[in-house]
């Protein structure tokens, strides 16, 4: 089993483009109803993730909600990488696992270091629930 059995590709989940204004990136995020969501260039490279906490943190440093109006003050110039480390789409499930336990998804890239999709805490629970399943059932 490798990753992309489980990949919801690009299309059908919500990210932000770095180059968007810190400003109008949170107005995306808080519309999309999630708390995260990948960042990636116009080119479709992976450049992070973006968090409420991450705006938060802008907002505080400053001390002014304005701090994300600046200007340069970019999607991309908040995103982590190292929070949400991606994986390549054929990794395999023991390095998949791991990156679960800490994160609500794990982002996935192509070999070109492209941006695939995510992988969700929820789609691996589902997946290991079914092969229990079908190990009970000895199928």
């Amino acid at each position: 089993m490798n990753t992309a059995m489980l990949l919801k590709p690009k299309a059908l989940i919500t990210y932000l483009y770095g180059d968007k204004s810190a400003a109008d990136g949170l107005v995306e995020l808080i519309e999309s109803g999630f708390s995260a969501v990948p960042v990636i260039n116009r080119d479709g490279y992976y450049l992070g993730v973006v968090s409420e906490r991450d705006f938060l943190f802008c907002i505080l440093d400053d001390g002014n909600v304005d701090a994300l109006k600046k200007d340069g003050m970019t999607v991309s110039s908040l995103a982590s990488v190292t929070r949400f480390e991606p994986v390549s789409i054929d990794a395999d499930f023991d390095i998949l696992f791991k990156r679960i336990v800490s994160q609500n998804f794990v982002p996935v890239i192509d070999s070109r270091g492209m941006f695939s999709g995510i992988v969700t805490r929820q789609d691996i629970l589902k997946f290991g629930i079914n092969k229990l399943n079908q190990y009970e059932n000895g199928l």
